[in-house]
């Protein structure tokens, strides 16, 4: 599972690579990490990493993706943009065709657009549940959706194709 975190003007690259019970090793901008996360509470998780334990609050706010974080000595907002998106036709800068695929495994959870429908860029297209945490996918183009994968309910692997759009 792959996701970009943005904290103000700061984006971090953060990939799960490995996951067995409440062991997680990430990576971080590169840099491997191997975390004992446990989760407390609603939006609540018990985090160990060498030795040292922090606590920290995740409060989801305003749309999808959104978050307040507070730890025992800060607080930030981060913004998860999961989406990996890529070009149908091979051009990434043109974005004449854009197919969004899954940025991590998980579960379909809602379906925002349906065949036929114009989106604009920006425009909500999926709801992705994975590690407890529900992802908004949107278009970064405008365009119509030209098909639609997955249905609601549907398990999904990372990279696995989820929505084909055709630029207006």
């Amino acid at each position: 599972m792959k996701m970009m975190v943005q904290n103000g003007k700061i984006n971090k690259t953060v990939k799960v690579i490995e996951k067995e019970g409440d062991i997680f090793k990430v990576s971080i901008n590169n840099k491997v990490y191997e975390l004992d996360v446990v989760k407390a509470a609603e939006g609540v998780y018990s985090i160990l990493y060498k030795g040292r334990s922090i606590g920290m609050e995740m409060i989801e706010s305003g749309e999808a993706g959104n978050y307040k974080v507070n730890t025992l000595h800060n607080y930030f907002e981060l913004k998860v943009i999961p989406a990996i998106l890529s070009s149908t036709n091979g051009n990434a800068k043109k974005l004449k065709n854009l197919l969004v695929k899954a940025p991590m495994s998980g579960k379909i959870v809602k379906l925002k657009v349906k065949k036929g429908d114009t989106v604009e860029a920006g425009t909500p297209l999926i709801v992705l549940s994975a590690m407890k945490m529900e992802n908004e996918i949107t278009s970064e183009i405008a365009g119509t959706v030209e098909k639609i994968d997955v249905s609601e309910e549907s398990l999904v692997k990372e990279g696995q194709s989820l929505i084909h759009i055709k630029s207006n």
